[in-house]
């Protein structure tokens, strides 16, 4: 009876032992909003967002001598959309299409470089994010977001501390963005 119990026990902790962690990284970064501007009255503007990096990875390391990719658990356009869509509607404006200025919001990098020995890791994460503001009647605006983040601790790097690595770097950056009042201000000079 102990034997018919105890086999299928081992077996079990064997196979979760072999399992491989999650090769997803939790993209969950804390969003800053703007001050409300009481002067906007009804001014809509239209979202979308893209990402132009040229590879999905959020990080590539060495586990167990195999190379693992890591890639985000959202998909950055569109969390990179909701923020912005968040923060313009925070600052008074309304959202929707056929707006007197369009905004798309561009994820060009976002990337954490993840370097290990056999007792230190050192995760340095760059974030770089676009606004491109166009005005229907011409005017164009391109505005910059880039933030960096390091970290080193002991042993191997988790997924969780990449995940706080990245999250760090993403939170910087949408807070510089919620401060800057450059697109804001382009919105009103051109929204008319």
């Amino acid at each position: 009876m102990l034997k018919k119990l105890l086999f299928p026990l081992v077996a079990v902790f064997m196979l979760a032992s072999c399992a491989t962690p999650p090769t997803t990284i939790d993209v969950s970064p804390t969003i800053s909003l703007p001050q409300q501007d009481p002067s906007l009255m009804g001014v809509t503007v239209s979202i979308n967002g893209a990402d132009q990096r040229k590879d999905q990875a959020l990080a590539k390391v060495s586990r167990d001598n195999q190379l693992v990719t890591l890639t985000p658990s959202r998909d950055l356009r569109f969390l990179l959309q909701e923020v912005l869509e968040k923060q313009m509607t925070a600052r008074g404006y309304m959202i929707g299409p056929n707006s007197p200025v369009d905004l798309q919001i561009i994820v060009n990098q976002l990337y954490a470089d993840v370097s290990q020995g056999s007792v230190r890791y050192n995760i340095a994460t760059k974030a770089d994010i676009v606004i491109i503001a166009t005005a229907k009647n011409g005017s164009k605006m391109t505005k910059n977001y880039r933030s960096s983040y390091n970290v080193e601790g002991a042993f191997q790097a988790t997924n969780k501390n990449i995940a706080n690595a990245v999250n760090s770097v993403l939170t910087d950056t949408i807070a510089d963005m919620a401060q800057d009042t450059s697109v804001h201000d382009f919105i009103k000079q051109n929204a008319r």
